[in-house]
């Protein structure tokens, strides 16, 4: 199968890259700078280089495609764009083009479902462009990720200055995945699969139990500070208040993500134990 991979350059787009080549499928690379692609080049077959909020540029990305697999989504500041640009506006002129070129499915890595997120502008936007999939009449496959182990990485790389700041008493759960699992997912949504499906790790753990993990790897002792969960809800209201979109919009997630359990059904294989492990050599 010939598959665009939009996001290629991210996190979960390299893993996805990388599964598909393994697959024996052909890999056609959408990127805003090619030369983020080095580390998985030998896994790309065709590089298209846009931006794909820029409708303009995407002309021609699709063409000769089967699916297009696509990990958009805003990652800091963006240049200056909102959630609403990038992981609903991208992924839309992605799918317009998509539909244009006679492209058969369309493969969406959006977020996890957990009532405490859906009030979030991130949240909202994505749920925005699933809805446009499910209207654009297109074979599709949506997926909906716990948090990525990369994402985890933040406690490991406090535990490495000594101490991981904890809100609350530590005890949200969360059970995050493996981006190779994901894109193990991904794909297999190519040839089969539900419409839409929910995905977390293997371990449900709670966030000192995480921390503690992190300290483990680096085969140090745990030194973990809780911070009361009412300073992030009066920071983050404030927030709102005085910063633009583009600002709070990319804080507000990850902050409620640490102070609420977020719960996917368990469908990854990896460790979050073993992924400090590799991380911390």
């Amino acid at each position: 199968m010939r598959v665009l991979v939009a996001g290629s350059t991210g996190y979960l787009g390299r893993h996805t890259v990388r599964e598909l080549s393994d697959r024996g499928h052909y890999v056609r690379a959408l990127a805003r700078d090619h030369t983020r692609l080095e580390p998985i080049r030998d896994a790309v077959d065709e590089v298209f280089t846009a931006d794909a909020t820029d409708a303009k540029t995407l002309a021609g990305c699709c063409d000769s495609m089967d699916a297009v697999i696509s990990s958009v989504g805003l990652v800091g500041k963006a240049r200056g764009q909102t959630c609403w640009d990038v992981d609903y506006g991208a992924n839309r002129n992605l799918l317009e083009v998509a539909r244009h070129s006679g492209v058969s499915k369309f493969v969406y890595t959006s977020v996890v479902s957990a009532p405490a997120l859906e009030k979030l502008q991130l949240v909202r936007a994505k749920r925005a462009f699933e809805q446009e999939l499910r209207d654009s009449g297109m074979a599709h496959t949506i997926l909906r990720p716990n948090g990525y182990f990369s994402d985890f990485d933040a406690y490991l790389d406090m535990a490495r200055k000594g101490r991981v700041y904890l809100f609350g008493d530590g005890s949200f759960r969360i059970n995050p995945i493996d981006g190779a699992d994901v894109a193990a997912a991904a794909v297999d949504a190519l040839e089969a699969g539900a419409s839409e499906v929910e995905l977390g790790g293997p371990e449900i753990l709670t966030h000192e139990e995480i921390a503690r993990e992190a300290f483990d790897a680096l085969g140090a002792a745990p030194h973990i500070t809780h911070i009361p969960t009412w300073i992030l809800a009066s920071s983050l209201a404030l927030m709102r208040r005085v910063t633009p979109l583009r600002v709070y919009g990319v804080i507000e997630f990850p902050l409620t993500v640490l102070t609420n359990d977020v719960l996917s059904p368990k469908t990854g294989a990896q460790r979050l134990a073993d992924h400090y492990k590799k991380a911390a050599l």
